[in-house]
């Protein structure tokens, strides 16, 4: 009997720390010089010629170092994150609501509705990350072709509250609107949500 409760123990606490995920990001701007000679290459091969405000970034979270560049193309504002030797991870650009295919966008929604007492969304990229099954350079002109057809998911922040507490959360989406993750944000990270 004993040896039963012990394994109800510890499975339930495996459960309950699987499903808690915390993000905690500090991002600091630096000079192109310090940015992965590697990134920077893709970067200059790949990037449309008429990019505005270019910056670099060094991001620390919890589990490791990356890199971003953020710019600005056509009205929209881009990330694009590598690792700490310079290899694609992925590509965020900034959209709005009304982007997401109507039927994508209900599901979503459902999903925010029955997981939350109430929530209002702060911010939503769509993020084409890079996998063995594509090329960076492909994941790159993706991207900025907003090519809805490739895949991709929904990144959100949203503010939500439950019965017990309002806090802010990351929640990610597949290009279909099914649930992938959900991060809880450590507040200082996104108290300046850049683009």
């Amino acid at each position: 009997m004993k040896n039963v409760v012990l394994l109800l123990f510890l499975t339930f606490s495996v459960c309950c720390t699987a499903q808690q995920s915390y993000k905690y990001e500090k991002e600091e701007r630096i000079e192109k010089k310090m940015f992965p000679q590697k990134g920077l290459d893709l970067l200059n091969k790949t990037l449309p010629k008429k990019v505005k405000k270019v910056k670099y970034y060094k991001e620390r979270d919890s589990v490791k170092i990356s890199y971003e560049t953020k710019l600005k193309f056509k009205r929209q504002y881009y990330s694009i994150e590598f690792d700490e030797k310079g290899v694609l991870e992925d590509v965020e650009v900034k959209i709005k609501k009304k982007q997401i295919p109507a039927e994508t966008r209900e599901k979503i929604e459902n999903y925010m509705r029955d997981a939350y007492d109430s929530y209002r969304i702060k911010k939503i990229q769509r993020q084409y990350n890079n996998t063995n099954s594509i090329d960076a350079e492909k994941v790159l002109q993706n991207a900025f072709s907003n090519d809805v057809n490739s895949n991709h998911f929904y990144e959100i922040i949203a503010e939500v509250k439950t019965k017990k507490q309002r806090y802010f959360i990351e929640i990610t989406f597949s290009k279909n609107g099914d649930f992938t993750l959900v991060r809880t944000i450590i507040q200082s990270s996104y108290d300046h949500i850049l683009y």
